[in-house]
């Protein structure tokens, strides 16, 4: 679970505060009274840390570069790219009122068209091909993909508020956004008309919601406890409703809270024991708000979808008489005669059928038909791939130009994410082999949070990215953003981990605020005798490398200015199948 924070009330926690306790110089020694002086103001000056406003700027900072990066050129190519053949048209089929057969929930294709009834669209084009001008068509397009720019640039936001919320030092908050900030992947997924953005910042909104949720966790049953869990199944519900891949969010809170509810039980808690009845409250409001109510809320999405009528898939009449799909209505037999029994037709009372049983034999028809979708695609890949970034995914060429879009994250960024997931696992290891020695290297709050809050990151990325290795359908690299980003939060919080850790010695004043009751300490009341220039130097240098490779893979990301031949060869690091490349 996130380790958490909130400010504090009392005296800030100070480390080498020796000077204040010396005897003050006699006047027989004005020099070094003076000179103590100015070396007092010196160190308390070098010790500073970020205030609130100071973390406020940082955020107003991270987010406009995040909605400039993601809106520059949005209108370029003009024409339809990659999936937006599917997701465009089944927006404009929403518009039209018309039945279609969706493998995904329909959220994330409802707020395309609820974009597209905005701007007066009336569904009119259908997305049939790549390439398709939306010029000659008078599609609003630069409308259809503001909408994933906004969740896009707002998931850097979130990203940022789940480093703050959850204690992290400035340097941490501005590394973990900055590199999703700065990742060609989430910047080109969010500049088109796909479902990504949606998915991704919902599954950044659970993950904030939760921490601000269990930051109220000495506070239960009060208005904002009940408010922030009810945000968490709301976030949640709405992940899981734009894909099913949505429930891997469920699977990473879900652990965190069962994790939570074991250790309420436990009658040797810090915060004493809890009786039965009150366990049964506790785990009864999770119940409800984190898988009643997102059911209930995922539910409403599937009651206003039109009926099926004459949109049947049969007309090929197909011989599998067993296939699940292979579905007819007879209504007519011309070669019968006129005296036939079976031209009687008795009239019949129309049978309805409830919605939950609609709903719920859709349910099973999108599940079974999202894994049917096993064909072979060239720019398909395979999970072991996706940490080291091997392969890519060709969205858009236009050969008169030769400009491209081509699906590929920041290596410089991805790489260093990926890396220091490795690292994490490694500290965990040397950790507990040390303590099983009987080396205890950590102290108590350092390793409190590093299992808690960046192992609870850790845990969101393994639960989005290792189920995909039992899947059996087509996989792309798209299908990491949700893992990248959780990857992103591990680097920041091992950023401070490994700059500002603190030693294993604690004063007393140190332990008498963290065993104080209710208490949430900030970064800068952890921090508060640490020079922080190791983190920001790290910091700064790992952000300078994701600018230059942002910059360097630029062309591909945004599909302009088009690239000689020796410019696109210089871009294939890894062996990647661009285009132009002869």
């Amino acid at each position: 679970m996130a380790s958490t924070t909130a400010t504090p009330q009392g005296s800030v926690r100070q480390r080498n505060t020796a000077s204040k306790k010396s005897p003050v110089a006699s006047d027989s020694e004005p020099d070094v009274k003076v000179t103590a002086k100015a070396k007092a103001k010196s160190v308390a000056r070098s010790l500073k840390k970020p205030s609130e406003t100071e973390y406020g700027v940082g955020l107003a900072i991270t987010t406009l570069l995040a909605f400039v990066t993601r809106f520059w050129g949005i209108s370029h190519p003009n024409e339809v790219v990659f999936d937006e053949v599917h997701f465009g048209k089944f927006a404009s089929y929403y518009l039209e009122r018309t039945y279609f057969f969706d493998v995904h929930p329909p959220f994330g294709k409802l707020l395309f068209a609820f974009m597209g009834w905005l701007v007066g669209y009336d569904g009119h084009f259908h997305f049939d091909n790549i390439g398709d001008s939306y010029i000659t068509n008078k599609i609003p397009y630069v409308a259809f993909r503001a909408l994933p720019a906004i969740l896009g640039a707002l998931t850097v936001t979130v990203t940022y508020l789940i480093m703050w919320e959850s204690g992290y030092s400035l340097p941490a908050c501005l590394l973990a956004a900055g590199l999703v900030l700065l990742d060609n992947a989430h910047i080109g997924q969010t500049r088109l008309i796909l479902l990504d953005a949606t998915l991704v910042f919902a599954m950044a909104c659970s993950l904030l919601c939760y921490i601000k949720f269990y930051k109220l966790r000495h506070e239960p049953f009060s208005r904002k406890w009940w408010k922030w869990l009810i945000l968490t199944g709301f976030a949640l519900s709405a992940d899981i409703s734009v894909k099913y891949v949505g429930l891997f969010a469920f699977v990473t809170i879900g652990s965190a809270v069962a994790i939570d509810l074991w250790e309420l039980l436990d009658i040797k808690r810090p915060g004493g024991a809890l009786s039965l009845p009150d366990f049964t409250k506790h785990f009864l409001a999770r119940a409800f708000g984190l898988i009643i109510m997102p059911f209930l809320f995922y539910l409403f999405w599937f009651q206003p979808l039109p009926d099926w009528g004459h949109k049947q898939q049969e007309i090929n009449g197909n011989k599998q008489l067993t296939a699940a799909s292979n579905v007819w209505f007879v209504e007519d037999i011309p070669s019968l005669p006129e005296d036939d029994a079976r031209r009687a037709k008795p009239e019949k009372k129309v049978k309805t059928m409830p919605f939950l049983k609609k709903w719920f034999e859709l349910q099973r028809a999108m599940f079974w038909h999202n894994n049917q979708l096993t064909s072979s695609h060239p720019y398909s890949s395979h999970p072991y791939q996706w940490p080291f970034l091997l392969r890519g995914v060709s969205f858009w060429t236009k050969n008169d130009t030769r400009q491209q879009i081509y699906f590929l994250g920041n290596p410089v960024g991805w790489w260093i994410a990926s890396s220091l997931l490795a690292v994490f696992v490694g500290i965990i290891g040397a950790d507990q082999v040390s303590l099983r020695r009987g080396i205890d290297a950590l102290d108590r709050r350092s390793r409190n949070r590093l299992y808690n809050s960046t192992g609870f990151f850790f845990l969101a990325w393994a639960t989005h990215y290792f189920p995909f290795y039992l899947m059996g359908r087509q996989l792309f690299l798209h299908h990491y953003l949700p893992a990248h980003l959780a990857s992103c939060l591990v680097a920041g919080a091992l950023l401070e981990f490994i700059f500002l850790a603190e030693p294993v010695g604690e004063d007393k004043q140190a332990k008498k605020v963290e065993d104080a009751p209710k208490r949430h300490l900030t970064a800068r009341e952890r921090l508060g005798g640490q020079s922080m220039a190791g983190a920001w130097i790290a910091a700064t240098v790992v952000l300078a490398l994701a600018v230059a490779g942002w910059w360097f893979f630029l062309p591909l990301t945004y599909g302009y200015p088009g690239l000689s031949v020796d410019q696109v060869v210089r871009r294939k690091w890894l062996g990647y199948d661009l285009h132009f490349a002869k």
